[in-house]
């Protein structure tokens, strides 16, 4: 008997038996579909994460302080002190000792949320001081007018740097008219005017899942940049202090930014922390930082697709199953192929097929199921993926793998019949 004819009956056997071998499917239908689910879903994740990095800058290297090893104790920011702090003269000495490896850096004071208003009109903020290195590091993108530069600093000038949003909501979208124009942040119960000296595009970065995405319009937030200087004098607080916790490094070449990183924090360490018990700087390049996420997220990825893959054993299982039964149910067919001449061989093919084929039928159906699921769920995350060619093909040569590995007993157990016994069989 040929491969074709093995087909035809299996496909037949299926065919008369449709709500039982739906069943058996079902259970290769629910694992193949939650890899593949799982899969596509984590590729958008991978890629959604990279998109929102790259929208910060590439080249951007960021410090922080952090504790140094056997210090466990001041771990908490609480416990630093101003000395501990990174200052304006570190920055300085750090551009003059790596003028060729970094173009600026980026600092920003403490934020404050508020409202600005005019009238019925009203857009939310974050007043936020920056210096005139966070364009770049941020890689803030005006439409018009111009970003805080070194004579707002100096001077502490009431300037601001608005969104198209905050253009949009006070001055009808006209980017003509909001330009040297001047708005009202309020602020709890304190208010202050800043002229407007540029407008720059409003980017929603998401990061994938963990947020930002499908926020009203009128709920969004903005930054509103102001020089750093004058936000220190606006902005009192208790955590108020000269000294800077976090700060942003641009690389000039990209390709070289691991090793720029590990030279600024040698640079800051070995001059700045050497003699300080308790803190250190820490260096991460914008790319280090995506090289954890994306592996952080590949090992969760295959944990949960390991998970979803056991329903693919347990589908096997049920196949194997209905094939026992099979073999029982059809023990008189088996005596009468083998008494007209057909091979042990012959009868272990048919049923290895048999099993194939439920396997790649649910198979397919479970890349179907698991693309529409991805798909779906990569939509809400505004980073609408399909499943790799590659996953699929894997997801049916694994199907077919079950379907041989778990075909291969009941087949044995039917080709080892002895056709008198069978055809005595009631």
């Amino acid at each position: 008997m040929d491969i074709l004819e093995s087909i035809k009956l299996a496909l037949e056997g299926l065919r008369v038996n449709k709500m039982r071998s739906f069943l058996t499917m079902l259970g290769i239908i629910i694992g193949i579909s939650s890899v593949i689910a799982i899969m596509t879903i984590g590729r958008a994740m991978s890629n959604s994460v990279s998109k929102s990095f790259d929208s910060i800058g590439n080249n951007s290297i960021f410090l922080q302080i952090s504790s140094k090893a056997g210090s466990q104790d001041y771990d908490s920011l609480s416990a630093m002190q101003d000395s501990d702090l990174m200052t304006d003269e570190m920055f300085e000495k750090l551009l003059e000792r790596y003028p060729d490896q970094i173009s600026s850096i980026g600092l920003t004071g403490e934020t404050k949320s508020g409202t600005v208003k005019d009238g019925r009109k009203k857009a939310n903020i974050n007043l936020n001081p920056v210096n005139a290195g966070i364009k770049q590091v941020e890689n803030v993108k005006l439409v018009s007018g111009r970003f805080i530069e070194e004579k707002d600093l100096n001077s502490n000038r009431n300037v601001a740097v608005i969104s198209d949003k905050v253009v949009k909501k006070i001055f009808g979208g006209q980017n003509e008219i909001a330009l040297g124009n001047e708005v009202t942040a309020y602020m709890d119960d304190k208010m202050e005017v800043f002229s407007v000296i540029g407008i720059y595009k409003f980017e929603q970065q998401s990061f994938g899942p963990f947020g930002g995405g499908g926020v009203n319009e009128d709920d969004v937030t903005t930054n509103l940049y102001i020089p750093l200087t004058t936000g220190k004098t606006i902005i009192h607080s208790d955590t108020s202090t000269d000294g800077y916790r976090f700060a942003t490094v641009a690389a000039v070449n990209k390709e070289t930014i691991r090793a720029v990183s590990k030279d600024v924090e040698d640079f800051l360490n070995n001059n700045y922390y050497k003699n300080n018990d308790k803190f250190q700087i820490l260096a991460q390049s914008i790319e280090s930082i995506t090289d954890e996420v994306n592996k952080t997220l590949g090992t969760v990825k295959l944990a949960i697709g390991a998970i979803a893959a056991i329903s693919l054993i347990v589908g096997g299982i049920g196949v194997m199953n209905i094939l026992l039964v099979s073999v029982t149910e059809r023990t008189r067919e088996i005596g009468i192929r083998k008494a007209l001449g057909a091979t042990s061989k012959d009868i272990k093919a048919q049923f290895i097929i048999e099993s194939i084929i439920i396997c790649i039928i649910g198979g397919i159906l479970g890349v179907m199921l698991g693309t529409a699921i991805g798909f779906g769920g990569s939509s809400l995350m505004k980073e609408a993926t399909l499943p790799s060619i590659g996953s699929v093909f894997v997801a049916v040569g694994f199907s077919m793998f079950i379907g041989i590995f778990f075909g291969y007993y009941p087949s044995n157990k039917a080709a080892q019949l002895d056709p008198i016994d069978a055809l005595r069989y009631e």
